[in-house]
């Protein structure tokens, strides 16, 4: 039994030696743990008051409740892929970049997808309903039509980025084979 069971009063840490885990705990309640898998708060939330919160590997993963950003904005870093040619294929690669620049040229073009085995792979996309967004920009002087890779489904009929152009795409997991692309203009 928990040493923070033993006391209503009773705060701070415990060596649990049947869990190997430190505990921790207010007021007689087992707050969380440390063990060799990381950090849990078992009751009221996770708050950093000053100096933000950095996360080097491994991500943030919010199970339920969602996520509240009290003040400022989510930013990412994303990186530029430039394609100039009539079709091309978005690679799973490209999707992870953020910002794809293509120069259509010589007539109307293609942008295939890549496979939804690669996308799943290679974003990743490690659960089904899980989103990733990227931007298209259609900077040439040609339409490009989009069409689905194996096993990727263009879900809009609007498929078609006009020259000057751009779209954000929403590319969703449907199941560890299967890839949506919802394109939004």
């Amino acid at each position: 039994m928990p040493a923070f069971a033993s006391s209503s009063t009773r705060n701070g840490w415990n060596w649990n030696l049947a869990s190997s885990r430190l505990e921790f705990g207010y007021r007689g309640t087992l707050i969380g743990h440390v063990n060799a898998s990381g950090l849990t708060v078992a009751a009221g939330g996770f708050t950093v008051d000053t100096g933000g919160l950095t996360v080097t590997a491994g991500g943030v993963t919010v199970t339920a409740g969602g996520l509240y950003l009290a003040a400022g904005r989510i930013t990412e870093t994303l990186t530029v892929v430039d394609d100039d040619s009539q079709n091309f294929t978005l690679a799973a690669a490209d999707i992870l970049a953020g910002i794809n620049v293509h120069t259509s040229a010589t007539g109307g073009g293609t942008a295939t997808t890549d496979t939804a085995a690669n996308i799943v792979a290679g974003v990743p996309l490690t659960a089904d309903d899980q989103c990733v967004i990227s931007y298209y920009v259609n900077d040439g002087n040609q339409t490009v039509t989009f069409a689905g890779g194996t096993n990727v489904t263009v879900a809009d009929t609007g498929s078609t980025i006009l020259t000057n152009e751009a779209a954000v795409l929403l590319w969703r997991r449907v199941s560890a084979t299967a890839v949506t692309l919802y394109i939004l203009h």
